[in-house]
């Protein structure tokens, strides 16, 4: 009996370290967070809400878990009833620098009232973000 628990332990473990990614929350499936900034990013809440004009708004809370300074790239894609982006500066690349344990919002109001949906794209500065490119402000 021991072996056998000492056995399905060791299995577990192995399981276990066998992970190389955390995958993306569940319950925030407009999130794309890129690899690196997964390993350092918590993300506390995705709230959305309507602004005045009854335009679309949304944000993430988040904070660095690492100990040292790191430099987020993150964008907001805005799109209409059909599926299609919605072009235009609300759309652009940013970047925000994080301290360690800092408390971060990142908000945004859609471009218009065709925007019913949104992405928030989370990625670190020195990672390529393969499809998602366009509009990088360096």
């Amino acid at each position: 009996m021991k072996k056998t628990l000492t056995g399905l332990l060791l299995t577990a473990g192995l399981l276990a370290g066998c992970q190389t990614q955390p995958q993306q929350p569940v319950e925030w499936p407009q999130l794309t967070i890129g690899p690196k900034a997964r390993s350092y990013l918590q993300i506390e809440a995705v709230p959305e809400g309507v602004a005045s004009g009854n335009l679309l708004r949304a944000g993430v809370r988040l904070y660095n878990r690492s100990q040292s300074e790191q430099t987020l790239r993150y964008r907001f894609s805005w799109t209409d009833a059909n599926g299609f982006e919605l072009p235009g500066m609300a759309s652009r690349w940013e970047q925000r620098i994080l301290r360690p344990g800092e408390p971060v919002s990142l908000d945004r109001v859609a471009p218009g009232p065709a925007a019913l949906s949104y992405r928030i794209y989370l990625f670190d500065i020195n990672t390529g973000t393969a499809t998602h490119t366009q509009g990088i402000e360096r």
